[in-house]
């Protein structure tokens, strides 16, 4: 008989418990009415459950790599003979995000922002943290296509 490995059953979980809450999301109807600048939108009854669900994937996924890469740089550095040792990349990836995010710090401006009811937001720390948010964003997808399209040359190969 094949052994099932737990990373499969968990992604089985999260693939039944992702499809019920879609289909509580889809098919359980309409009901929530908010009303946004004079407008009435009529909101799925189960659209807070379907974002709770997706933070937690989110905070899932995000928990998982750098487990998994503490755990993968800890085996790597332990090595049993100097062979068997290989780089980690971990260090430099959390210093550079560390970089990135104390550099969009002093980026960030705190101009207030005039929303769609014409008030004006004037809130500095959130005017701050959402534009750290956005820079950093933009450098890490920016840096991950390039790293991607370098990886895709093969310059990140061991030589064994």
């Amino acid at each position: 008989m094949k052994k099932i490995g737990a990373s499969k059953i968990a992604l089985w979980i999260l693939f039944i418990v992702s499809a019920v809450v879609l289909g509580m999301f889809f098919g359980v109807g309409f009901g929530e009415q908010d009303t946004i600048n004079g407008n009435v939108y009529t909101a799925p009854a189960n659209t807070s459950i379907l974002l709770i669900w997706l933070y937690a994937l989110v905070c899932i996924c995000a928990g998982a790599v750098v487990i998994f890469s503490v755990i993968n740089g800890i085996k790597n550095a332990i090595g049993r003979d100097k062979s068997e040792k290989r780089k980690s990349w971990l260090g430099p990836v959390i210093l550079l995000t560390i970089v990135v995010i104390v550099a969009s710090y002093f980026m960030a401006s705190t101009t207030p922002v005039r929303l769609g009811d014409n008030t004006l937001f004037e809130n500095v720390a959130q005017l701050k943290l959402v534009d750290v948010c956005i820079y950093t964003i933009y450098f890490l997808v920016l840096a991950s296509i390039g790293l991607s399209a370098l990886s895709v040359t093969g310059i990140f190969k061991s030589k064994k």
